[in-house]
């Protein structure tokens, strides 16, 4: 069954008008005698080296905007793609995470798309609000499964948040170990048995449960994750998954290289008149490696496929367009809370169309 792809482009106005009014409230923090604070740090996850921070009252400020020229449907040639201007992130975030307060508050202000509350105990801490969904690896922005990340992934939301509340219990920490839990109960989509399931919004009338365990050593981390949803009467999503990541410098004498991998399964119940039981599936591995002067290299590999029904991975006879192997190739600099960035993703389908897409980004994050 084909799904519809669909990018959320913004006006121009509507871009000009919501980074007027970023920029119109950093100058307000910024003349009642905010402090700014450069934070060194490694780069990870959109992370840059020199990263700042807008501190105000015990507010945290942090950004994220973006423009990028892009290239898409094409075969192998970015010059026979169609061209356009996108804007995908248009991010303000506000935190208070001290220390010495339990309560500790974050969120996205200018779409909202996420928002929690909480209060932190010795050994555990409880938040609710519109949450960030605990499945996969931390941290949650974005997914690589299928090899895609960001807006380009389809096997989860981009930003996978929902109402609802997340228990985090912390049952180990040493100097070297870390090992903790998350489990939660928000918001669950509703479907149709007889259509093809895949993860929507959530309705205010159904709820999902999960759990994530996180085990930690040193600069390695392992990640077991799984989410339940009654999504019709009788009718359940159960999904799973794993999730490896290997720290810059976890491997000695490759202090520049950082290595993540995982995989996901979305088993459905369906009507087994039409649909049947089947199941959805994806993975990736990433590999990132600091390159002198203020470059990163990125490499993403890994398949996404639909309603299989043959167990492990792929089911040939149901093979379409929405199964694909992605090669996801990014070169970046960064300069401060500056970054540009080029990418190529080549994709091969089960039934090849022209999805390949080429990106020129340049964006301000901090």
């Amino acid at each position: 069954m084909k799904r519809e792809q669909k990018y959320y482009v913004p006006e121009l106005n509507e871009i000009e008008r919501k980074t007027k009014n970023f920029f119109i409230l950093v100058l307000i923090f910024l003349l009642f005698d905010s402090n700014i604070i450069y934070a060194d740090s490694e780069y990870q996850e959109g992370k840059s080296e020199s990263m700042l921070n807008i501190n105000y009252l015990g507010l945290i400020i942090n950004a994220k905007f973006d423009v990028s020229l892009e290239s898409r449907n094409f075969n192998f040639n970015p010059l026979e793609g169609k061209y356009s201007l996108v804007n995908y992130h248009h991010f303000l975030f506000i935190s208070r995470r001290t220390t010495e307060d339990n309560f500790f508050f974050s969120a996205e202000v200018i779409e909202r798309v996420f928002y929690e509350f909480g209060v932190r105990f010795p050994r555990f801490s409880v938040k609710f609000g519109r949450v960030l969904v605990p499945f996969g690896a931390d941290p949650l922005f974005h997914h690589n499964y299928g090899g895609l990340t960001g807006f380009d992934q389809k096997f989860v939301p981009f930003i996978w948040s929902e109402l609802g509340g997340v228990f985090n219990s912390h049952i180990l920490r040493t100097e070297k170990i870390l090992l903790s839990n998350d489990f939660y109960v928000v918001n669950g989509p509703s479907g149709d048995p007889e259509k093809i399931m895949t993860i929507s919004a959530g309705s205010p009338s159904n709820f999902a449960v999960g759990d994530r365990i996180k085990l930690g050593y040193s600069l390695l981390t392992a990640y077991a994750s799984t989410y339940w949803v009654r999504y019709a009467p009788h009718y359940d999503l159960f999904m799973w998954g794993a999730d490896f990541v290997g720290a810059y410098g976890f491997i000695p004498f490759f202090k520049n290289l950082s290595l993540k991998l995982g995989f996901a399964y979305m088993n459905v119940v369906g009507n087994r008149q039409t649909v049947g039981n089947y199941y959805h599936y994806a993975n990736y591995l990433r590999i990132d490696y600091k390159l002198p002067f203020n470059l990163f290299f990125r490499f993403i590999v890994g398949a996404k496929t639909f309603q299989n029904y043959s167990y492990p991975f792929y089911d040939t006879k149901t093979k379409d367009e929405n199964d694909e192997f992605a090669f996801n190739f990014a070169l970046m600099y960064r300069r401060g809370i500056f970054l540009s960035q080029i990418q190529y993703v080549k994709k091969l389908e089960g039934k090849e169309i022209k999805d390949d897409f080429m990106r020129i980004l340049f964006s301000v994050e901090f």
